[in-house]
């Protein structure tokens, strides 16, 4: 359900929470305030994860089939790269593949193998 209802940076920020929160529980933090603060952050992203799941059960396996939800980000109006309605320019691609290889080019000015700085 996050997948359709959690940006790409939040799922990801909550994802990098899961570990450390794992731990703190292991070890039993549940009370502290680091844990309780982390919760909060969880807290937070899940208000939009609702709606619908189906799965298939087959021979002990778990599929899923079908996700719906009122909060979902998928857009069909959107999902193309043909006619949608202006909410992709096909020229913003060259920026921001540019932008995104700004550190890889800057490593390669001073040297360093790989880009790295």
């Amino acid at each position: 359900m996050e997948t359709i209802t959690l940006d790409r940076e939040a799922a990801h920020l909550k994802d990098s929470l899961m570990p450390r929160d794992t731990a703190l529980l292991y070890y039993g933090f549940w009370f502290s305030p680091e844990r309780r603060m982390q919760q909060a952050l969880i807290d937070e992203s899940q208000k939009s994860v609702t709606g619908r799941v189906r799965l298939k059960l087959y021979k002990g396996n778990v599929t899923c089939v079908g996700r719906e939800s009122p909060h979902s980000l998928y857009d069909t109006r959107v999902v193309t790269f043909e006619d949608d309605q202006g909410a992709y320019d096909q020229v913003d691609a060259a920026g921001f593949i540019k932008l995104n290889a700004l550190r890889l080019r800057l490593g390669a000015m001073v040297g360093r193998k790989g880009g790295m700085l």
